[in-house]
């Protein structure tokens, strides 16, 4: 991993670095497994690579992975922790876990609308931000 590279290199807070060459080629869900963002879950998609911290996950054949995405956003990893002072989720004991999964294309049409949602969010966290910088410029225009 480097400052510079073709690919990026996804760390618990999202990306973190670069390298000449990707160790992934699609999508995956992100899964931090060690340290103080363990649990969090992130989707990534295309060709790029994983710090050690984090699992990637692909969904079998008949699973939606945009579904499971949404599912594991909300799932509980904390009976899953071990470790005092630095915190870990082991894949072998979440994996075991049960989550709902309704035909394909049920999970296909759930999935495509909490994606419209969260783009709808993030146009919207977008406009806030805008707004804040506009209030900021202007007040400090006042004051000149």
């Amino acid at each position: 991993m480097n400052d510079t590279g073709g690919y990026w290199v996804y760390g618990a807070n999202g990306i973190c670095g670069y390298t000449d060459s990707p160790a992934i080629n699609g999508a995956a869900i992100l899964i931090v497994k060690d340290g103080s963002g363990v649990g969090n879950v992130s989707y990534a998609m295309g060709e790029y690579s994983v710090i050690g911290t984090s699992n990637y996950l692909t969904a079998k054949n008949g699973y939606s992975l945009r579904y499971l995405y949404y599912s594991l956003m909300k799932f509980n990893f904390v009976p899953y922790k071990t470790g005092m002072a630095i915190p870990h989720i082991y894949f072998k004991d979440y994996g075991k876990a049960k989550i709902y999964c309704p035909s394909l294309e049920e999970q296909e049409r759930i999935a495509s609308n909490l994606s419209k949602i969260e783009r709808k969010i993030e146009i919207e966290r977008s406009i806030k931000d805008n707004c804040i910088m506009q209030k900021k410029y202007l007040l400090q225009q006042m004051f000149i």
